[in-house]
C-alpha cells in the first residue's frame, strides 16, 4: 500500500513538471519556431559557404597540386563533404519541420 502512494505522488510531481514545461512552450511557441526556423536556414547558408571555400581552396591551389602538394586538395575536399553535409542536412531539416513552418507561416498571415 505503501509504496502505491510513493508511485501516485511521484507521478503526480512528474505530471507538475511536465505542466510547467507545456504551458512554457505554449507562450513560447511562436518564438521557438522563429528561431528554429532561422536555425534550420543557417545550415543551407553555412553549407553553401563552407562548399564555396573548398572550391575555392582547390581551384586557388592547383598550381601546388601539380607539384604533388596535396595538402590543399585534401582541405579543400574536407571543406566540400562538410559543406554538402550541411545543405543535405538543411534538407533533411526542412522535410522534417515542414508541417510546423506551415502552420507558423499560417498564422503568421491571419
Amino acid at each position: 500500500m505503501d509504496s502505491v502512494n510513493h508511485e501516485e505522488e511521484d507521478n503526480l510531481k512528474r505530471i507538475s513538471a511536465l505542466n510547467t514545461i507545456f504551458d512554457d512552450l505554449i507562450t513560447d511557441a511562436s518564438d521557438l519556431v522563429k528561431d528554429l526556423f532561422w536555425g534550420v536556414k543557417n545550415y543551407l547558408f553555412f553549407g553553401l559557404v563552407t562548399l564555396l571555400f573548398g572550391v575555392q581552396e582547390i581551384l586557388y591551389n592547383i598550381e601546388l597540386m601539380q607539384d604533388r602538394l596535396y595538402i590543399p586538395l585534401f582541405i579543400g575536399g574536407v571543406m566540400v563533404f562538410a559543406g554538402s553535409l550541411q545543405i543535405l542536412n538543411y534538407f533533411r531539416l526542412r522535410n522534417k519541420y515542414s508541417r510546423l513552418f506551415e502552420v507558423q507561416s499560417k498564422l503568421k498571415k491571419s
